[in-house]
């Protein structure tokens, strides 16, 4: 199973929506860009069933930098443009503003467990206050 954000709930509904919108982590985009990584043939299958759904890949300005971050330094240059194609191309990113930004940090902190980082509880926030409930 692929690693998820703690603090985002997860459902299982199958039920469609006028939009199908998922929200992706950084271990998600990270395991799809990693051919090494114990969960890229699981990554890459969900990714490929959720373009073939129709679903709309979605995630935060952070979760963007810390996979880029991540791809660069552990895969090098020519994944991280692979990568910022693939965002180009499947991925709405919603930027942080101040105010998803102090909630991000208000979730943190009232979930209080180190196990779970400021970029899980921006991604949750924002997905959470987009109706988005599923995350990837």
């Amino acid at each position: 199973m692929i690693p998820r954000p703690m603090c985002l709930p997860i459902t299982t509904s199958t039920s469609r929506r006028s939009t199908l919108r998922i929200a992706v982590d950084t271990s998600a985009y990270y395991s799809m860009m990693a051919p090494g990584d114990t969960h890229h043939a699981a990554a890459t299958s969900v990714a490929r069933g959720l373009h073939a759904d129709g679903y709309e890949l979605w995630t935060v300005s952070y979760v963007a930098g810390e996979v880029a971050a991540l791809v660069q330094a552990r895969l090098g240059l020519g994944p991280l443009r692979r990568l910022r194609a693939a965002f180009d191309r499947e991925t709405t990113i919603v930027w942080m503003d101040a105010e998803l930004h102090a909630a991000a940090w208000d979730e943190l902190e009232r979930i209080g467990r180190r196990q779970v980082s400021l970029v899980d509880c921006a991604l949750a926030v924002a997905a959470l206050r987009e109706g988005i409930t599923d995350v990837f």
